[in-house]
């Protein structure tokens, strides 16, 4: 049976904003996981670009990577499937996947782009009517936000019914730019925060002028009104797997901006990002935080993938954490294996002991597994992994926003298991050999026929 999609009253207030708004330029949705912001903000896009023939839409998110899987071949195609059962044939003349474009038969297009810094200077070379930030809170550099501004430039006369539109004067309907932005709230000093609402400048702090301030709205979507679009026990599930991480919650469940964190081990500022090829990595290392238990209350078994580039920098892969039985996350744990062709996994034994090994190797026999077991706090053994960032040697190669936001939210006195952040741990601590003395030249061996470091 195929989705349909209800709209919720906040959904409708914010289109409204966008079509009839005579003043905003800028309008973010923001609230908890899964309060809809995605799929109204897909369906302002693509109208706009139905409404408008011939100009040029654009769907940002961090990275190229994150944009194309999780909004070219995920909620796109979703939503569309739900508003217009028929577009893949009435809608659209071509899905160039190479390009990441969407064609309509009325000429206009939708980009998919990331906005990381080997991308910036081909967004940039184009113009747009629409442009939508996808969570635009994993942008860190606001510069990034105003240079897309400055290409808000593309226009053409409204078309109703296939006529063109008119004022009463006679003159043409024509589009405005319209620059859309969707996140999960986090930090108070977050620019998203001192634009849309504190109406300040995020890098002067000077308050924004009376005649700027309508160009900048924007709109709390509660999950709850969202029901209707999610599973039962969606909201019921998300409130068990955030309990006892009050930032986490704040974020992800109820959808509120936060102050700092001042006893955070990490903090956002710490995240770079860069995508690397697979043929460039040397070694590349599995780190695994076992739950304690397997129940629907249990904690997530921490699965994160390092591997380390023939420059020493580290880059975290993927995180493919996992709440389930001992069976399900070693099943994971193997995928992971294979699809990353990985050259050692590492396991914390402290729950479970030998069964831990043994449950892994139950999928793949001879599967290269270190156990090690935890002597030292949780902040002992981070501090060195937090000193990597520090120095810059970290990259992330996607914004992996569950396990970032875990790590800025640990604290001692976090009751909640840090699993993703324990796994990470793990896995750069033998990766960088960070727990044990090395002395003299490491020689690394080749998976692509480059030569080795010194």
């Amino acid at each position: 049976m195929a989705k349909t999609f209800n709209i919720n009253p906040s959904q409708l207030k914010l289109t409204h904003l966008a079509w009839n708004d005579p003043h905003v330029k800028n309008l973010l949705a923001y609230g908890p996981s899964r309060s809809g912001k995605s799929a109204i903000l897909t369906s302002i896009i693509v109208n706009r670009a139905i409404a408008y023939p011939g100009t040029k839409h654009a769907i940002f998110r961090k990275t190229l990577r994150s944009c194309h899987s999780h909004l070219f071949h995920g909620t796109f195609p979703e939503v569309m499937d739900m508003l217009y059962p028929t577009w893949q044939r009435d809608l659209v003349s071509r899905i160039a996947k190479a390009d990441n474009v969407v064609e309509f038969h009325n000429g206009s297009k939708i980009f998919f782009e990331g906005l990381d810094p080997t991308r910036i200077d081909k967004v940039l070379g184009a113009q747009y009517a629409t442009a939508w930030i996808n969570e635009c809170n994993e942008i860190d550099d606001y510069e990034i936000v105003q240079q897309l501004a400055s290409r808000m430039a593309d226009t053409a006369q409204f078309v109703n019914n296939g006529k063109p539109v008119f004022h009463e004067d006679g003159s043409p309907v024509m589009s405005r730019s319209l620059m859309l932005f969707d996140c999960n709230p986090d930090l108070k000093s977050d620019w998203e925060h001192r634009t849309f609402i504190d109406n300040v400048h995020p890098t002067s702090g000077k308050p924004f002028s009376e005649k700027a301030k309508p160009k900048w709205k924007s709109l709390f979507l509660p999950a709850q009104e969202n029901a209707g679009n999610l599973e039962e026990s969606y909201l019921e599930d998300l409130a068990e797997r955030y309990d006892g991480s009050p930032n986490m919650e704040s974020r992800f469940l109820i959808g509120q901006w936060r102050d700092d964190n001042p006893n955070a081990l990490f903090r956002k500022s710490m995240f770079k990002y860069k995508e690397v090829n697979k043929d460039f990595l040397v070694r590349i290392v599995i780190g695994v935080d076992p739950a304690g238990s397997s129940g629907n209350n249990s904690d997530y078994t921490g699965i994160v993938v390092v591997g380390q580039g023939w420059d020493n920098h580290a880059y975290v892969l993927e995180d493919a954490s996992i709440r389930g039985t001992p069976e399900k996350w070693a099943a994971e744990v193997s995928k992971m294996y294979d699809k990353w062709d990985a050259d050692l996994i590492v396991a914390e034994k402290n729950y479970g002991g030998e069964m831990v090994e043994h449950t892994i190797r139950t999928h793949r026999r001879n599967i290269p597994v270190k156990m090690v077991t935890a002597t030292r706090g949780k902040i002992i053994r981070a501090e060195p992994v937090q000193m990597l960032y520090l120095k810059g040697q970290v990259f992330h190669t996607d914004s992996h926003k569950d396990l970032e936001a875990q790590m800025c939210d640990y604290k001692p006195e976090t009751k909640k298991s840090p699993d993703r952040m324990d796994a990470l741990v793990w896995a750069l601590t033998e990766l960088m050999k960070l727990s044990g003395k090395v002395s003299g030249q490491v020689k690394l061996v080749s998976r692509g026929g480059m030569p080795g470091l010194g």
